[in-house]
């Protein structure tokens, strides 16, 4: 698997996956300097979660997870004080193989990984695209309490693209987020991200008989 040298961004909540666009607001020097390098360069951007402790050296180099997800810059809005809105591509998987620069910001040699393709067959890939899209519309209904129009859904996506974005929204600790990025097959991704949605469900829909199913009982003046 092909090695790179990558700048690295390291963030504390979000887990980056590839296929899917990640709007960033870039405000730290550090990071500033980094976008105003890369848009000089290829673009590309190396996401990657934080580990637990990192508030300790925030500004420093804290311990970052090994795996994480390559991004390209696509489109990008220069705001005064230097500060960035980017909209980040998700390329594909790496891991960290070293660090070779710490400052002004993080640069390492990573490794490029592949992710091993659905064993489904097309017409079983289609079926699971459509079930997984139903089940995680009814998940924004009744566990995040949104509403998507279908028409903002898109549901010509691969099944790889769709797996991907529901992981990122879902509303579960950023290590189990990171737990399903450093899977490095498709259809294990696709069951873990379909066991969590059924268990959202299966909450909410518990939740939903005990708050139908109480009973008030009035206030006593008396006991006032």
């Amino acid at each position: 698997m092909p090695e790179i040298t990558l700048p690295i961004f390291p963030l504390p909540n979000v887990v980056f996956f590839p296929k899917i666009i990640l709007p960033l607001h870039v405000f730290e020097p550090r990071y500033k300097q980094m976008v105003r390098e890369v848009l000089q360069k290829e673009r590309n951007i190396g996401m990657i979660l934080l580990q637990d402790g990192w508030q300790n050296n925030y500004f420093g180099s804290p311990s970052v997870h090994k795996i994480g997800c390559m991004g390209r810059i696509e489109t990008y809005e220069k705001l005064p004080e230097g500060r960035f809105n980017i909209l980040l591509n998700g390329v594909r998987r790496f891991e960290i193989l070293r660090f070779v620069q710490d400052e002004p910001y993080r640069i390492a040699v990573v490794r490029l990984l592949e992710e091993a393709p659905f064993i489904l067959e097309n017409h079983q890939q289609l079926r699971a695209r459509e079930d997984l899209m139903d089940k995680f519309m009814t998940y924004l209904q009744q566990v995040l309490g949104m509403e998507l129009n279908d028409e903002k859904f898109d549901r010509s996506a691969s099944l790889e693209t769709i797996v991907n974005q529901v992981a990122a929204v879902l509303d579960i600790p950023v290590e189990t987020k990171q737990e399903l990025l450093e899977l490095s097959s498709m259809d294990k991704r696709l069951t873990k991200v379909n066991d969590i949605l059924a268990r959202g469900l299966d909450h909410a829909d518990k939740l939903g008989r005990i708050v139908r199913n109480m009973r008030f009982v009035p206030e006593n003046p008396e006991l006032n």
